[in-house]
């Protein structure tokens, strides 16, 4: 999961740096090549012939040829002001695709992500799931879930108010963020709800994670003022796909040994082989 939001410029913005180069390639363009060929092309229309003596007629056609060729002039030029307009015009069609590329991008990992935790929202996270499930029945490779609970909750939002609950949240998705792999992405399931997919995990390595995280919580200060700060605890339940499980089924595993975890004492994880 990319952690960086992207900062992106809007739409309308064009690089005067970029639009002038390409306007001044249409120029040169226009004024080294366009420009000499249609004076060329000029001249060899006109052009008296070589084995002609010189005569009255070579010296009319002669003077024809330069009179021509100054009257081809403006021509030349039109076409290097036009060459330069289409650099212009080209510079700035591409820095505005570009601009729209990078918009469209910013749109979709907005749609994707949680406003409040900067992770991946539960919307994002049936989509993921499911890619990996499919992905695993092909290969046979494991995957693991886990589905994390913040303990007491509810307390801190009634004793220290939605704003510092809010915090803790926004914390909390940091700290996930910040223990994954590459290949793991992390998920606000819903209120204060987390889910992790682990890839390429089986159970016991999935346990191993959950209890860094866990211990990442309880160890963590969550300031919700200047000289205050509240210890937050999580219990986490794991569960290890099994081929051919349908993927509710899978969820509901891992969140049934997230409750179990809260009823033998919260702060803990939970990982039943047998279910």
């Amino acid at each position: 999961m990319t952690k960086n939001k992207p900062n992106l410029k809007p739409a309308s913005y064009i690089s005067s740096k970029n639009t002038w180069r390409w306007a001044l390639i249409g120029g040169l363009i226009g004024f080294f090549v366009i420009h000499p060929c249609v004076m060329i092309s000029a001249y060899l229309m006109f052009q008296p012939s070589l084995e002609s003596n010189y005569s009255i007629v070579n010296v009319i056609l002669a003077e024809s040829t330069k009179i021509f060729s100054l009257q081809m002039l403006p021509w030349g030029l039109s076409f290097t002001f036009i060459s330069a307009l289409s650099g212009l015009f080209l510079g700035r069609n591409r820095q505005m695709t570009h601009a729209l590329q990078k918009s469209e991008q910013k749109f979709r990992k907005l749609s994707v992500t949680d406003d409040l935790t900067g992770i991946y929202n539960s919307r994002h996270f049936f989509k993921q799931l499911k890619n990996e499930i499919e992905r695993t029945n092909r290969y046979g490779h494991p995957l693991s879930l886990l589905i994390l609970d913040l303990d007491n909750f509810k307390n801190y939002n009634d004793c220290y108010g939605h704003v510092a609950g809010d915090e803790v949240l926004a914390k909390t998705g940091k700290i996930l963020q910040n223990s994954l792999r590459k290949t793991d992405s992390a998920y606000r399931y819903g209120g204060e709800e987390f889910t992790v997919i682990l890839p390429e995990t089986g159970c016991k390595a999935a346990a191993h994670f959950a209890e860094r995280i866990r211990l990442g919580i309880e160890k963590h200060a969550f300031v919700i003022e200047r000289d205050r700060s509240l210890s937050v605890t999580a219990s986490i339940g794991i569960a290890q796909y099994k081929t051919g499980e349908h993927i509710s089924a899978f969820i509901k595993r891992a969140d049934e040994n997230m409750y179990t975890a809260k009823k033998q004492g919260k702060n803990r994880i939970f990982l039943s082989l047998q279910s």
